[in-house]
């Protein structure tokens, strides 16, 4: 707290603290039985004051607050050592040396450090009023001690409420952070589902119009109708898999006869954005579903750094080769591209496709 204050303000309240408390410590330097103790306690007196009003080094501010509390102990004991036998009332002014450093620390962060200074300063002068001769514990110990430490104990509990304060503040940022995320994650749902039934819709009302306008179930249009269902599917079971050029070509395979399975697993919520991987992965497969005649192609998006490319069919070696070459031409990023049979002598191939952070997947050679 202390420390974001302004530097005119900070300023000001040490100079104030040094020139009043100066003073008065320094009308009572004849009278005391050693003034150079008195001296002593009066310098770390000041020291400690001004201290808590200044800017502390954040590697260092634990060592100064522990110098304060410890210079804090020490004065009263330096003061009460040296007071005349009479212990005049211009010894009172000592405690505003307790209270103004302690309350400090408190304000600053260090309210059990403050606490414990304000408690052992107090039985150091609880104890010297007992043991010293001719002292009345009441009036020369508890009288010393009693409104510095009252005041150390209300700047803790100012402390703690602040505290309270600001923790209740950074909940109510946090939630209203949440609530704001939330609502744009839903309003972005909301975008992609209707984005989806507009692409459902061009691709289906043509052949629901000629459904509905009565004309005949053949082939060609019940051909159709698996495509469209296809199509669908892909959408919802491939989300980030599927684009414009990607439906279209997949749509003119799936027509030559090829069995196409899209699936996304990369874990991405809807509204998300594509996972990193996915341009690359769009890139691979419509490299490959231009140029597959026959044979199974399954595409997975596997996590957000990662898809998966099954080939199967008579030229799979040449068309996962060819996929690697397309993508190192175009430029995927950091994109890596493995390909690898299943087995030897299979015409089943399978191209990995990540980016450079996630780890090779096993049994796989890094294409460079």
């Amino acid at each position: 707290m202390i420390d974001r204050l302004p530097a005119r303000v900070v300023v000001v309240a040490a100079a104030a603290i040094v020139v009043s408390l100066g003073a008065l410590g320094a009308l009572s330097i004849g009278d005391v039985r050693s003034p150079a103790l008195y001296a002593l306690a009066l310098a770390l007196g000041l020291a400690s004051s001004v201290s808590v009003v200044l800017r502390w080094p954040p590697e260092r501010a634990r060592a100064i607050a522990t110098g304060v509390a410890v210079a804090v102990v020490a004065i009263g004991l330096l003061v009460v050592a040296v007071l005349p036998d009479d212990r005049p009332g211009y010894a009172l002014w000592y405690p505003a040396f307790v209270w103004l450093p302690l309350s400090g620390l408190a304000l600053r962060g260090h309210p059990r450090l403050a606490l414990a200074a304000a408690v052992a300063s107090a039985a150091t002068t609880v104890g010297w009023a007992w043991q010293e001769p001719g002292v009345a514990p009441v009036q020369d110990g508890l009288y010393r001690v009693v409104s510095p430490t009252a005041v150390v104990v209300v700047a803790v509990g100012i402390h703690l409420l602040v505290q309270q304060n600001a923790r209740a503040v950074e909940r109510a940022r946090a939630a209203r952070a949440a609530a704001a995320r939330a609502r744009a994650a839903s309003l972005a749902a909301a975008e992609e589902r209707r984005q989806h039934l507009q692409q459902v819709e061009q691709i289906a009302v043509p052949v629901l119009r000629r459904l509905a306008e009565g004309d005949p179930v053949d082939a060609r249009l019940a051909t159709e109708c698996r495509l469209l269902e296809a199509a669908v599917r892909d959408g919802i079971r491939g989300r980030h898999v599927v684009d414009p050029s990607v439906r279209d070509s997949v749509w003119a395979a799936r027509s030559r006869g090829v069995e196409v399975v899209l699936l996304d697993d990369s874990g991405t919520e809807p509204g998300d954005d594509p996972p990193p991987i996915a341009q690359a992965v769009r890139r691979c497969l419509v490299e490959l579903v231009e140029k597959v005649e026959a044979g199974v192609l399954t595409v997975r998006l596997s996590s957000p750094e990662d898809g998966t490319l099954v080939v199967v069919a008579p030229d799979a070696a040449d068309l996962a080769d060819r996929c690697r070459r397309t993508l190192q031409e175009r430029g995927t990023g950091d994109a890596v591209v493995d390909v690898e049979p299943v087995e030897r002598g299979s015409s089943e191939m399978v191209v990995t496709v990540s980016t450079a952070l996630a780890p090779a997947p096993a049994g796989t050679r890094q294409a460079v």
